[in-house]
């Protein structure tokens, strides 16, 4: 068997493990994994003959899974996406997701900037699994508002296009006019453009393009580059340790996210996390900007370090029955169910009852934020029953409506 097969079948069983005696705090799967053209696609993680887009997920959930392992993003927009055993809470008050790079600071002497180094900046977009299906749906994403937010190009879109040969630099165009390459080196001479792709003529990707980092300190003719580093909420920003323990400016608060017209949501917890190259940059030498990933965690651990996640921590049920009425069809534009005479209340054998006054979705969720239910309801008087579910506050949505209920 090949080395690097085997690599990533020991992988998968050894995350089979940890997922069944242990709550970890890593993700344990990656979900897609779409790198943009760059100077490490197809090495990291390596893709060899055959090897389709879900091998190359698997092969980067390997990667990522594994303390000291990354992959690369490849250019502006170049996504992965990870989801995890458990929801990560939102806790008021902490950071919430730790999010491992490659990112360092300047050697001594080096730079003049107080925050220069290499720090090739990802975008975090975070998703609740509103209606419980496994999987994170368009309309569940929100972004992380880090330091820059307000200094990006927002609804930015770029195209790369597939050349004609693996030799050639891969050309570029935005929805702003602007065009350009990412440039083969010297250092890397793989094919930039993601082989499982191979059947592609384009990629586009859309999101936030976060300012140029960049900073040239060396001259036209012996450029250097220092990538100098945001104030906060960006993945392969910072160290990933400082003194020795995990460092607060890798960690990301999950108030930080905002709806798709920028305003602040308080989301209940995260249980999928994407990452994508923020900055579209090529800096001389030493290539584009490319945000490198390593493992994504939980932060609410016991030990505050790679133990188990503290499962204490639990939901807030306010902030989720609040958050379920505020985008009660996520972050998309998508008129509202209007929910005029809409009526729920629980008798005491736990029949919740509803009156609609057209079809709706219904979903019931526990105190710990879990879907218990999930069904399509017509118009009129409906019910679902509770009975075998143990006692406590739940909240039920059904169509824009939420509410609190007490099962006795």
């Amino acid at each position: 068997m090949d080395m690097r097969n085997f690599y990533v079948l020991f992988c998968m069983a050894a995350g089979g493990v940890a997922f069944a005696n242990a709550t970890s705090p890593v993700h344990n799967r990656v979900i897609d994994f779409v790198p943009a053209p760059g100077q490490f696609v197809n090495a990291i993680p390596e893709w060899e003959e055959g090897d389709d887009a879900d091998a190359m997920a698997e092969k980067a959930y390997c990667y990522t899974a594994e303390d000291g392992s990354m992959v690369s993003l490849g250019a502006w927009g170049g996504y992965i996406t990870v989801g995890f055993e458990t929801t990560i809470v939102n806790a008021d008050g902490k950071r919430d997701i730790y999010i491992e790079g490659n990112a360092f600071d300047a050697a001594n002497g080096v730079s003049t900037l107080s925050t220069g180094g290499s720090s090739e900046p990802g975008v975090v977009m975070v998703a609740y699994d509103m209606n419980g299906n496994g999987v994170p749906d368009d309309n569940e994403w929100f972004e992380i508002a880090g330091s820059e937010y307000s200094n990006s190009i927002h609804n930015y879109e770029i195209t790369y296009y597939r050349p004609a040969s693996d030799d050639d630099d891969i050309r570029w165009t935005d929805n702003n006019g602007n065009s350009g390459y990412v440039y083969k080196n010297q250092f890397h001479i793989q094919p930039y453009w993601p082989q499982w792709m191979n059947n592609k003529e384009i990629l586009t990707f859309i999101g936030t393009r976060l300012p140029d980092n960049g900073k040239n300190q060396g001259d036209s003719d012996s450029p250097y580059y220092v990538l100098e580093r945001f104030d906060w909420g960006y993945a392969d920003n910072a160290p990933n340790l400082k003194d020795d323990v995990y460092n607060n400016d890798v960690k990301i608060d999950i108030d930080w996210a905002v709806d798709k017209n920028g305003n602040a949501v308080k989301m209940p917890g995260v249980d999928f996390v994407r990452i994508y190259t923020g900055v579209n940059q090529a800096n001389g030498w030493i290539g584009e900007n490319s945000t490198e990933v390593m493992r994504v965690m939980n932060a609410h651990t016991v030990d505050g370090r790679d133990g188990d996640v503290d499962e204490s921590i639990k939901i807030d049920s306010q902030v989720l029955a609040d958050f379920l009425a505020k985008y009660p069809n996520g972050n998309a534009s998508v008129s509202e169910i209007s929910n005029d005479n809409v009526r729920i209340y629980v008798d005491r054998s736990g029949m919740v009852h509803f009156s609609l006054n057209e079809p709706a979705v219904v979903q019931i969720f526990d105190q710990a934020g879990r879907l218990c239910h999930f069904s399509e309801q017509t118009e009129g008087e409906c019910f679902v029953s509770l009975a075998d579910y143990p006692s406590g506050l739940y909240i039920v949505r059904a169509g824009s409506a939420v509410q609190k209920i007490l099962k006795k």
